[in-house]
């Protein structure tokens, strides 16, 4: 049974007279989500929690995607909730793609989409016989996303990328940790997340520019491309002065003091960005004198002399508590906060209930003695087409017969299908 969800709420921020439109601002656009891992699944679930029916394709024969068992594992079910968190509100579809039946019916179902995401080696879509060129013959008006490690062409087009590997060629492990370390990765799999972020950016503009041409488009998106270019200061430090920027720990390079500091019990940071944070951060800390002192009276002096400057300040809040600290400083308006680990982010209400950065999900149909799952909600929050959170990431093919049948299929087709071995 293919059901919408219609209803309306009231809106958290407008009051009584506003109400929210809980269908999502994509309704109406279908997206095949032809991925594993992370980078493809984590834009999919932006657009399946905005709304668009996000079709989750997985190889039967394989068993469906890698990151199905994946850690951490739900204890009642051991289900994956890797899988589950960048999956949620997806239907899905398994196929076996090597016979022409399965074929015949991917096809199809890239007849009725909008949008196809994948994260393929470059060149294994074109040996399944569903490369850009191939698609945009059977749908002109699809938008036809590839995510890869160093993108569709290039010398190192064929070569494998996962995360640590942008991360390593695009830069950010040269500048990452502290001096004298060995190069560090960042903690999060930010090449993943800058690639699907930029993927989902590039699909969003062509389906607004498919509104006035009619046609497709084809995406390409590169894991250290995306790290290249978040480099942004870093490496224009090097463009224009032929210097390699170096570790720096927890500084930054344009402003001080901007760095961790240590309090009586645990670390704190301050972003101190302009003269006038500074002004403010030594009269809070009972030293106005520090504001007019030749060594740290501008930015510039402060970067050069930021070594001392931490000594006075961490001397200052050795004998305070990391909460104390950072009251003392928010309440003249400097950028200050703690350094939560996870548990400390889990446990902080205005992130996770006011902010809705963990939410609810309805267990999976196939353990019913789950009644929800936890994931992490999304951080994208629009007022009249709020994100929605209706649905567990589909079992391996559990779509199949609802997804083709919306296309013309009888049960008849698909119980022969099913017996053959095309479908689960």
């Amino acid at each position: 049974i293919i059901f919408t969800l219609k209803f309306y709420s009231i809106n958290k921020r407008g009051g009584k007279n506003m109400v929210r439109n809980e269908e999502g601002i994509l309704k109406g656009i279908r997206v095949i989500d032809f991925t594993d891992f992370l980078a493809g699944p984590y834009i999919g679930m932006y657009f399946a929690d905005m709304g668009a029916d996000v079709v989750k394709f997985e190889n039967l024969t394989s068993g469906g995607n890698f990151v199905r068992n994946a850690a951490p594992l739900e204890k009642k079910s051991g289900i994956s909730m890797y899988f589950q968190n960048l999956n949620r509100n997806k239907r899905g579809v398994a196929l076996d793609l090597k016979k022409e039946e399965g074929k015949k019916l991917f096809a199809k179902l890239i007849k009725s989409a909008d949008v196809l995401i994948e994260n393929n080696r470059p060149g294994v879509m074109k040996r399944l016989g569903f490369s850009w060129e191939e698609c945009k013959e059977l749908n002109p008006r699809l938008i036809y996303a590839s995510i890869s490690g160093f993108g569709q062409y290039g010398p190192n087009s064929y070569r494998p990328g996962y995360d640590l590997i942008a991360q390593a060629m695009g830069g950010s492990m040269s500048i990452t940790g502290w001096p004298g370390m060995e190069p560090t990765r960042a903690g999060m799999a930010i090449g993943d997340m800058f690639a699907g972020l930029n993927a989902g950016f590039a699909i969003c503009a062509s389906l607004f520019e498919r509104q006035k041409s009619g046609k497709g488009n084809h995406i390409d998106v590169a894991l250290v491309d995306s790290i290249f270019s978040g480099m942004e200061a870093k490496m224009m430090q090097y463009v224009y002065t032929g210097k390699s920027p170096e570790k720096t720990g927890n500084k930054y390079i344009s402003s001080a003091p901007y760095d961790s500091f240590k309090a009586k019990d645990d670390y704190f940071v301050i972003a101190s960005g302009t003269d006038k944070h500074f002004q403010s951060l030594s009269t809070a800390m009972g030293m106005p004198e520090l504001h007019s002192n030749p060594l740290y009276i501008d930015t510039e002096s402060r970067k050069k002399n930021a070594d001392s400057l931490k000594v006075i300040i961490e001397k200052w809040a050795s004998d305070k508590t990391v909460n104390e600290v950072v009251k003392i400083i928010d309440t003249v308006g400097v950028p200050v906060a703690p350094i939560y680990n996870c548990e400390q982010a889990c446990s902080d209400k205005n992130i996770v209930e006011v902010r809705e950065m963990l939410v609810k999900i309805p267990g999976p149909k196939r353990h019913p003695e789950i009644d929800e799952l936890t994931v992490i909600g999304n951080p994208i929050k629009m007022i009249e087409t709020p994100c929605r959170y209706t649905k567990a990431a589909p079992d391996l093919g559990e779509d199949n017969y609802n997804i083709f049948k919306e296309l013309g299929y009888t049960d008849e087709e698909l119980d022969n299908y099913k017996k053959s071995g095309v479908m689960n």
